[in-house]
This record gives structure tokens, C-alpha cells and sequence, in this order.
């Protein structure tokens, strides 16, 4: 027997136990079994607040405000807020009855103390810091040039907290929903212990429910907190999370009845569950595309970046990775609300470019390059997940039967990936991203000269004159424009971009569960879920 399939097997059988055993354990309560493919990140809020944090602060750990579905606000630590008139000063009024899972007041410190960590130069985890960067003073103290006594998010009191920006910002409220504007709990989250957030001790909540038992890469458990300000409203007494890495184990998990709810499953489950109320498809705010470094011969060539985008047929890509990547020449995801329509952003303008191999033949010899002759060697850098490969596989055979190109593909694990593309040390690197606000400019601020994520030496005064118009303009109709704009130049001018695909999430959730909501990112939300008999 194959190994990986020996080993999602096992798994399963292990799976397929815990319930009885978790049963035995707590003898009483309704326990909720979820599963999910993906563990990257931490649960530090100031650290590397990306997927498995993602699902972790929807259970523990509430922000100031957050979305519905239908991008209406939700109060959570706040109760209420006000903005000057010169949409410079916002000043939100906390919970007095908002607590810590240890059963301590939630004050304006708690946020402050996340927002100080985030912006410490010192703090090398902080991957979101450039989020508060339109407070006024964040930038300056995250580059060491200012002090973080003069980042403007004071707190008048402990119910109040003060934030000044340092110039009106039109999708403030969206940043509210990133890691760096939660809450952790001063005192316990701090620097000085890096793993704080892996132990229950320390690692409390303020939401729906709190951490009991963490395990690295394996799980983490959560129970209901006694102390949340609407904890009538819980049903479930305690939520297990668990990572499983492997899809076939993850389906095992879910059909032999060890989960009730499984997330990244493989994409013919969108199929055989057709017409199920079992099924569950996000739309993912998620983009898979290719970065050229811009610093690699010929990837310095416009003419070459151009043809290798216009070489790709995408829809045979997709068709070889599966029916859960859809193909797109957006770099903005296709499911990105506009800000001034009802409409999808990317289908509020014509393609930013059209795939074309002909045009792309005689761009690649334009540039000295007939038939791919004499065209260097370069390699395709890719995380070593099914997927990916399937998706590197993809483009290789479409550039070397549409240009003539040879890539040779360097499949790596997760944390070389993250190196690689950090230091630029490849030629194309396939990058995704997920948005973290239901807003285009989390996809169009990256490429900025200035933004800590600009991995391929992107360097356009004209791009960064956009992007800042937009952020000064209230005009959401113009801002938007200029957003189009932005995009255009990236991807369909300067190809500095080359997008491939928007990927979706299919999920199998149990019948039996009920008042499960969603958030603006169509995010699945279970803290008032509940379990039927």
C-alpha cells in the first residue's frame, strides 16, 4: 500500500475513535468536531495571524467590531464608536461587561498592547503591522525612525480607546477585522515569551470560548467562557480543532463520523455531494498567481513577462488541478465585492489582459527569444503540496508546447517556500493570497515600493501615486476608479503579476448541525452554532 494513503488510513481509524473516547472524557455538553487542511500561522494576534488563526479568532477572541454577511456591523468588544469630523479621531466605547476567559476586564489597553507588539521593530513575526500604518506615528515606530510612545492609540480610559489617524482612511472600519487591531491580554502576551500564545495559561479568550489544550501541528480544544458577555446565546459547551493535513484522511475523518465538519476537501466532493445540505462551498477571497522576480534576467524583460501570461491557457490549468480552482486573468480575487457597486470588482472593467499564444510567440522572439530558442532555463519555486504540484505541472507543460520554454519545477516545504520567496532568492515563485478584509486594496497595497509583502522588487512611483490617491479620497466611486487603475498597471500594463486562478473551499458539515452564520468573506461562523440529537 502506498504510504500517504497507509498513513490517512491509520488516521482515520484513529479519528473514527474520538468520539467515544472525547464522550467518556466529558461525560456531559455538546462537544463540536471540526477538521481543517490547513495549520500555517500561530494564534498570536501580533505574530503570523494568517489561516489558523483565521478560524481560532472567530471562536476566542473578539475585535472591537466585525461583518455580517451582509457587510453590516457587528458590534463585539465595542458597544459603540464615534468619528471626528475630520474622519481623523475615532474613539470606540468597550463592553464594561467584556471579560477574559479568566474572568478580567477587558480594557483599551488590551488593544493597545497588540498594536505596540505588532509595530516593535524588534518583532521579526509581525506580518501585519503595515495594517496600522494609518495611525498616526505606526509607521515611523515600525521602522525604528519613531517611538512607540508616540503611536496615536491611546486609551482615555479603560473603556475607551482613542485612535488617530494621520489622514482619513475610507476602509478603516475593514482594517478593524485584522490580527493587529484584536485584543491579547497585557501582562501575558508579550515578546519576552514568544510561545504564549501555545499555552492555555496565558492564551486566554475574550470571545465565545477559550483555549484548554494546545498541540502543535495536531490540534487545539476550546470550551465555552463562562464569562463572554453573550454567553446565553453559546450552545456548544466545547469546540475541537482538529489539522489534518492529508485530504483523503480528512474525508475519512468526516464519512466515518470522527468530525462533523471538514474544510479544504479534495474537489470531486463538490460532485458526489452535489444537492447535499451536507455541502458547503466558500467562495474564497483567494488568489493563486505567478510572481518573476523582476531582478532576473529575462524576467526584466516586460516582453518576456508579458508572453508568459499570455501563454497560459488557464482553463486547461484549472481543468488538470480540478473543478475547485476557477481560471482568472484578475489579480484581485473574483469574488472581491466592489466598494461602489453591487458588482464583483473584476467584473466591474474588461479583462486586464486576454490570453493570446500567437501574440505571445512573437513577443518572446521580440524580445530575442524565436520558439523559446536560447531562453534560459529558469525554476518555478512552489510549495510541495498535491495541489501545487498539479498546478506546477500545469504551467511547465504550457510554456514549453506554447513557447517553447523549458521550467524546471523546485517543489519545497513550507517554511523553504517562505524563505525563498521572502529573500528572493527564485526566478517565478507561485504566490496565493487571501484576503484579510473584504476590501481590493488588501490585494493592490502589497506591490506598493514600501509594502513589507512586495517580494518581486515591484518599484512604480506611478502605482504608488495611485494607491495613495486612493487612500486620500472619500469619494468611494473615485477611489474605486483609481483601485481599476492600479490594477490595470500591475497586471495589464507591467505584468508584474501574472495571475492564474481564484480558488474555492469545499466543505462537508454534519445535518445535525444547525446556527452556523457567515461573515462578509462568507467565512463559516460557529460560535452560536449547535448540535442537534
Amino acid at each position: 500500500m502506498d504510504k500517504r494513503k497507509f498513513l490517512a488510513l491509520l488516521l482515520s481509524l484513529v479519528l473514527a475513535a474520538a468520539p467515544m473516547c472525547a464522550a467518556g472524557a466529558e461525560g456531559t455538553g455538546k462537544v463540536l468536531r471540526l477538521a481543517t487542511f490547513s495549520g500555517a500561522g500561530d494564534l498570536d494576534p501580533a505574530g503570523i495571524a494568517i489561516d489558523m488563526w483565521t478560524e481560532y479568532c472567530k471562536l476566542c477572541v473578539d475585535p472591537l467590531i466585525r461583518f455580517d454577511e451582509n457587510g453590516e456591523v457587528v458590534y463585539e468588544a465595542a458597544e459603540s464608536y464615534e468619528v471626528s469630523d475630520d474622519q481623523l479621531v475615532w474613539t470606540f466605547h468597550l463592553r464594561e461587561n467584556g471579560k477574559w476567559s479568566d474572568g478580567s476586564p477587558v480594557v483599551a489597553g488590551d488593544f493597545i498592547n497588540t498594536i505596540q507588539r505588532a509595530l516593535n521593530p524588534d518583532n521579526g513575526m509581525s506580518i501585519y503591522a503595515s495594517v496600522l500604518y494609518p495611525i498616526a506615528g505606526a509607521q515611523e515606530a515600525r521602522s525604528g525612525e519613531g517611538s512607540l510612545d508616540d503611536v496615536a492609540a491611546v486609551a482615555l480610559d479603560d473603556y475607551t480607546l482613542q485612535i488617530t489617524l494621520k489622514a482619513p482612511c475610507t476602509y478603516f472600519t475593514s482594517l478593524l477585522t485584522v490580527g493587529p487591531f484584536y485584543p491579547s491580554k497585557t501582562g501575558l502576551a508579550t515578546l519576552e515569551d514568544p510561545a504564549w500564545w501555545k499555552n492555555p495559561e496565558t492564551s486566554l479568550g475574550n470571545g465565545a470560548f477559550f483555549m484548554t489544550d494546545y498541540a502543535d501541528g495536531d490540534h487545539y480544544t476550546v470550551r465555552k467562557n463562562p464569562y463572554y458577555w453573550n454567553a446565553d446565546a453559546v450552545r456548544l459547551e466545547e469546540i475541537d480543532v482538529q489539522l489534518i493535513y492529508d485530504q483523503q484522511a480528512l474525508l475519512a475523518a468526516y464519512q466515518t463520523g470522527a468530525v462533523h465538519v471538514a474544510t479544504g476537501l479534495p474537489d470531486y466532493i463538490g460532485m458526489s455531494y452535489q444537492g447535499s445540505d451536507e455541502l458547503f462551498i466558500w467562495n474564497m477571497l483567494t488568489s493563486k498567481f505567478i510572481l518573476p522576480n523582476l531582478n532576473v534576467a529575462p524576467l526584466d524583460d516586460l516582453r518576456v513577462r508579458e508572453a508568459i501570461a499570455l501563454g497560459i491557457d488557464r482553463a486547461q490549468v484549472c481543468a488538470v488541478i480540478g473543478t475547485d480552482y476557477i481560471p482568472s486573468t484578475s489579480y484581485v480575487a473574483e469574488y472581491m465585492m466592489s466598494n461602489a457597486s453591487s458588482e464583483y470588482f473584476s467584473k466591474e472593467r474588461d479583462p486586464l489582459f486576454t490570453e493570446d499564444i500567437e501574440k505571445a510567440q512573437a513577443l518572446l522572439a521580440e524580445a530575442g527569444y524565436p520558439n523559446g530558442e536560447g531562453f534560459p532555463t529558469l525554476t518555478y519555486t512552489y510549495p510541495n503540496s498535491d495541489k501545487d504540484s498539479l498546478l506546477a505541472q500545469a504551467i511547465q507543460a504550457q510554456l514549453k508546447m506554447n513557447l517553447g520554454i523549458q521550467i524546471e519545477l523546485n517543489g519545497v516545504e513550507d517554511q523553504v517556500y517562505s524563505t525563498t520567496r521572502a529573500d528572493g532568492s527564485y526566478d517565478l515563485i507561485r504566490h496565493s493570497w487571501t484576503a484579510d478584509f473584504n476590501d481590493p486594496i488588501n490585494y493592490l497595497d502589497l506591490y506598493t515600493s514600501y509594502s513589507g509583502g512586495n517580494y518581486n522588487g515591484v518599484n512604480s512611483p506611478e502605482y504608488d501615486a495611485l494607491i495613495e490617491a486612493s487612500n486620500a479620497t472619500s469619494d468611494q466611486v473615485e477611489r474605486n476608479d483609481l483601485l481599476h487603475r492600479a490594477e490595470q498597471l500591475l497586471v495589464g500594463e507591467n505584468f508584474y503579476v501574472i495571475p492564474v486562478a481564484t480558488q474555492v473551499y469545499i466543505c462537508l458539515h454534519s445535518p445535525n448541525l444547525t446556527g452556523v452564520t457567515v461573515n462578509e468573506k462568507g467565512e463559516p461562523m460557529y460560535r452560536y452554532a449547535d448540535l442537534e440529537a
